[in-house]
């Protein structure tokens, strides 16, 4: 918790970087995207150096940068299917069976599966992750994939419709659909967002979250927000705007409050592609201007405002109790270490660990 706030980060994981598990052009271009946003976007005390970022992080050092170096609580770990990019998607679902089997209550698990590679695979391989983690709350999926540049729509009632409709079967309570931020040198028109409504209205019963919310196509996600009751804005990677161009992220803001209002906005920074802890000390102390109080007509964030996007939000979308969550994390291993030790500087495990065994972690 910071400042009394409970703190969920909706998505994480721990990319593999490393060079072998690079497939081709568009992977290695895609990894130099992501190294050039976390250098120039993070502040300098929270980087990796180069060869730490590109290697194969670790689920412990994913945990300990959001549990014991960052003022996390609970966290999302997301099964990432960039298949076409690398040869284990990014994130691997290993991974994400990692986090939520040996770390409990901490981590909350997101299957994923890829709707390029056809119905009858994704069914399947859904079904099979289920069996494997039948505690994952959500569902995530890329628009589009490469070598050949393929895509899909969410509101294809052929392909995604029976995806979803086995989503819910499974008791899945989210969607998570990558938006608005182009992996590399690819097509814009996948990650747009006007297929999120059909989805929506479609299916109200389960939530959709448009990842990387205001990147591009703020208004239309603006409007999405405030028209489908079952729409989130999730701002993974555009949180770091606070920290970065801090004016574009507080026009964002505006926008989504404007439009969907408090209840509408999800934290996320994608750690540990970024380090958690920078944007939350930032956030505690953002307020709009006069000036984007007065010209678009909104309400200074309250206490209840950020109380909701840092986490009460998204406990609501899969219906958590909060205060059951506080106490099932009070006494483990990183509520204590807390308790007794001093906070480590950002990336402190990760460049320990990758430290001891560099050749083990970067191949």
């Amino acid at each position: 918790m910071i400042d009394d706030y409970f703190v969920i980060n909706a998505v994480s994981h721990a990319y593999n970087l490393e060079p072998a598990n690079i497939r081709n052009k568009p992977g290695q271009l895609l990894c130099d995207m992501l190294w050039g946003l976390h250098n120039t976007w993070s502040p300098p005390h929270a980087r990796m150096t180069l060869e730490e970022f590109t290697s194969d992080w670790t689920v412990d050092a994913l945990a300990q940068a959001l549990f014991v170096e960052a003022d996390v609580d609970v966290a999302a770990t997301h099964t990432l299917r960039l298949d076409s990019y690398f040869g284990d998607g990014l994130a691997a679902r290993e991974k994400t069976v990692e986090a939520a089997t040996k770390y409990g209550f901490r981590f909350l698990a997101y299957v994923g599966v890829d709707p390029t590679a056809g119905l009858e695979t994704c069914l399947r391989e859904l079904d099979e992750q289920m069996a494997e983690l039948p505690q994952a709350v959500g569902l995530k999926m890329y628009p589009a994939q490469v070598e050949p540049d393929r895509s899909w729509r969410l509101d294809d009632p052929d392909l995604a419709f029976p995806i979803i409709e086995r989503a819910i079967e499974h008791g899945l309570k989210t969607v998570a659909i990558h938006k608005a931020a182009p992996l590399g040198p690819v097509p814009m028109n996948p990650y747009k967002i006007d297929d999120v409504d059909g989805a929506a209205g479609r299916f109200p019963e389960v939530s959709f979250e448009i990842i990387h919310a205001g990147l591009a196509f703020t208004r239309e996600t603006s409007l999405a927000l405030g028209r489908y009751p079952n729409v989130y804005a999730n701002l993974e990677v555009t949180s770091l705007l606070l920290l970065k161009a801090p004016k574009m992220f507080e026009e964002i803001m505006a926008d989504f409050l404007l439009w969907g209002g408090p209840d509408k906005i999800i934290f996320s920074d994608g750690a540990m592609f970024a380090h958690t802890q920078p944007f939350l000390e930032a956030f505690t102390e953002f307020q709009f201007s006069e000036q984007t109080l007065n010209g678009v007509g909104i309400e200074p964030l309250t206490r209840e405002d950020k109380a909701k996007i840092l986490g009460l939000n998204y406990a609501r979308v899969l219906d958590l109790d909060v205060e059951a969550m506080k106490a099932k994390i009070a006494d483990d291993q990183f509520s204590l270490a807390r308790r007794t030790d001093p906070r480590p500087e950002p990336y402190a495990a990760w460049k320990a660990e990758f430290a001891s065994d560099p050749a083990g972690y970067r191949r």
